[in-house]
């Protein structure tokens, strides 16, 4: 028993230290190799491309023969009971590496052809460029030549066009003298013509401002009428807002007969026969567009803005004075164009020290000789009679003027 454990043990170190696994990296003796690092994998590469196919499959075969040497040793060298399972594991070991083997003859003829296809395209690669070169410089040398040849012909060219430039420069020289002269003279004729010039454009200047001011005036006054005409037609209305419609309407012809009604009614039995010729030249303007509910005293009253519109000045008066015997407030209708000019003017008042809050302004377009004024009067709140604090001109119709006139809104 005792023998055949020395063998067994014998058997052990004989194959640990000098079998096929122990130097290749199968076993777990001293000389096992776990892997290869990376450099090591590059040389065998390098290896591998150096050595052609003959070579490698002369290599594994001899590497075939030595692993199954090596494996008949490991075997004989190893107890019996043991010598058939070692050699059935080592025998599909030594199968499996010359499969590896023929693998890698296999791989690297494919890949030697592969090598050898791309090597040959390369070549024909490189012929074809070295043609196409030759067929270029063949061609540069060709262009070259005409080239040179072009540059002759435009130096020839160029020496005969730089003596008729000379030959045309000499005569453009004596028509510059020429022309020179006679541009002294056009020059001392301008000086004079450009002063008996200026004489007659500062005289006609003078005329055109004075006939442009003169054109500008007129059309100012113009304006200027066409205003007063608007403000002259709108005296001769009269605008209540507190006549009392009734209910509440959107019926012009309605609102018409009820004022007509209230006037009437307003007057007194000895004036109603003026009255009625009055009426009867008046035309009746509804100013806005139905009857809205209003605070009048301690009532409320359905109204609307009206506007009488006479036909002159004495059937104003008459007017006016039957509506204010009757508790009603006439006042003036100013034309549309006329409300900016009436702002600015209670501007200009207020300006001038008058307090709303304190004063009453009254402000009416009056009549003199033939022209109408804008007259301003002012009253305390608390009581006395109405001043004069000032009368205006009538502006321009035209909004335009009104920039260019000085002292629009200076009283007069």
């Amino acid at each position: 028993m005792e023998e055949g454990n020395r063998e067994e043990e014998q058997g052990r170190r004989r194959g640990g230290g000098r079998g096929f696994l122990g130097r290749f990296g199968r076993g777990r003796g001293e000389g096992a190799v776990v892997g290869r690092s990376p450099g090591q994998l590059q040389g065998i590469r390098s290896v591998r491309r150096k050595l052609n196919e003959e070579e490698l499959g002369d290599i594994f075969s001899n590497i075939s023969s030595v692993m199954r040497n090596e494996i008949k040793s490991v075997v004989g060298n190893t107890p019996k009971e043991m010598q058939k399972v070692m050699k059935d594991g080592l025998e599909v070991m030594a199968k499996t590496v010359e499969e590896v083997m023929n693998r890698i003859v296999v791989k690297d003829r494919r890949e030697g052809s592969e090598r050898n296809a791309k090597e040959r395209r390369a070549e024909e690669c490189l012929a074809r460029i070295e043609e196409k070169v030759l067929r270029m410089e063949k061609r540069a040398e060709v262009a070259l030549a005409r080239a040179e040849k072009g540059v002759q012909e435009l130096e020839k060219k160029a020496e005969v066009g730089m003596a008729k430039v000379k030959e045309m420069e000499e005569r453009i020289e004596e028509r510059l003298e020429k022309v020179q002269g006679k541009v002294t003279d056009v020059e001392e004729k301008a000086k004079e013509d450009k002063v008996t010039l200026e004489d007659k454009v500062k005289s006609v200047s003078d005329v055109v401002d004075m006939v442009v001011d003169t054109a500008f005036k007129s059309s100012v006054r113009e304006s200027m009428k066409e205003m007063e005409g608007k403000v002259r037609t709108a005296m001769c209305g009269v605008k209540v807002g507190n006549f009392n419609i009734g209910q509440e309407t959107d019926d012009k012809a309605f609102i018409v007969r009820k004022v007509l009604g209230e006037v009437r009614k307003a007057a007194c039995r000895e004036e109603e026969g003026q009255l009625e010729k009055v009426l009867r030249r008046t035309r009746v303007v509804v100013l806005g567009n139905r009857t809205e509910g209003r605070r009048e005293g301690e009532q409320t009253i359905q109204s609307v803005p009206i506007l009488l519109q006479c036909q002159d000045m004495r059937d104003v008066q008459v007017i006016e004075g039957i509506l204010k015997e009757a508790g009603y407030f006439p006042t003036l209708h100013w034309p549309e164009e006329m409300m900016e000019f009436i702002k600015g003017v209670r501007e200009e008042v207020r300006r001038r020290g008058v307090d709303g809050r304190e004063c009453w302004v009254r402000i009416r377009p009056v009549e003199e000789e033939g022209r109408i004024r804008i007259r301003v009067d002012t009253k305390a709140k608390s009581g006395g009679r109405f001043r004069l604090e000032g009368v205006w001109r009538c502006p321009p119709l035209y909004k335009g003027y009104w920039e260019k006139e000085k002292g629009l809104f200076t009283p007069l």
